[in-house]
């Protein structure tokens, strides 16, 4: 059975280069026993598959299908069939984003090849690239969301959001920021899947907060109506 291995590693078959920082030194390996290509994760952020994400896990691939490493690099099939086709397996070093890279001709078996394509690729195929992969929250309950309501909203480009300013709609609104905010906020997104999950991760710890402190001047308010 022929294998390939993909990752930052510089003994990976697929050399990856170290600007993807979303790709394990090891990422994953792919094998092929004449039939079926099998793709094995053994990463930190996943490998995405047709817009599955598969983790510590493998799962049959073919040709034509979206893969993505991590949440940035594009795995080009047509190189992986060239590499494993044949039954052994040759190395390809990627310095540049698959969206800017033409698949190679095919090589003599047992030949490293650098692949360096020049210039700079232009910034709505790297911000392409880069959102390729969807964060692992992004269908997800959005805490910060439904606390903190239309200051979530400005805070994250969701303009209808501010539809809860509108009297006795807040709480509507809030509810169903909460349940789609997460689709709708990284819709306007223009980082990478780790970095909007740490951004939302900061609006829930905010609002968490300010329900508390909120929670808290209320029962002080009512013991002291009480009291009197």
């Amino acid at each position: 059975m022929a294998q390939i291995t993909i990752g930052r590693n510089a003994q990976s078959t697929i050399v990856v280069d170290a600007q993807y920082n979303t790709v394990s030194g090891n990422h994953a390996t792919i094998s092929y026993d004449g039939v079926a290509y099998i793709l094995q994760d053994h990463s930190t952020n996943g490998t995405y598959v047709n817009g599955n994400r598969i983790h510590h896990a493998s799962c049959q691939i073919r040709l034509g299908d979206h893969i993505t490493l991590g949440t940035q690099y594009v795995l080009n099939m047509n190189e992986v069939t060239s590499l494993l086709g044949g039954g052994r397996a040759t190395q390809r070093r990627v310095d540049t984003p698959a969206t800017a890279r033409v698949a190679p001709q095919a090589q003599p078996m047992n030949q490293q090849i650098n692949i360096n394509i020049g210039g700079t690729p232009a910034k709505e195929e790297k911000s392409k690239s880069i959102k390729e992969g969807e964060p692992s929250i992004v269908n997800k309950w959005n805490w910060g969301a439904f606390l903190l309501g239309w200051i979530w909203a400005i805070g994250n480009g969701v303009w209808w959001g501010l539809i809860g300013l509108i009297p006795y709609a807040g709480f509507i609104v809030n509810i169903i920021l909460g349940a789609t905010g997460n689709r709708s906020a990284w819709e306007k997104y223009e980082g990478s899947a780790t970095s909007f999950e740490e951004k939302q991760r900061t609006w829930t710890k905010a609002g968490l907060i300010i329900f508390i402190i909120s929670m808290i001047s209320v029962a002080a308010i009512t013991a002291s109506i009480l009291s009197y």
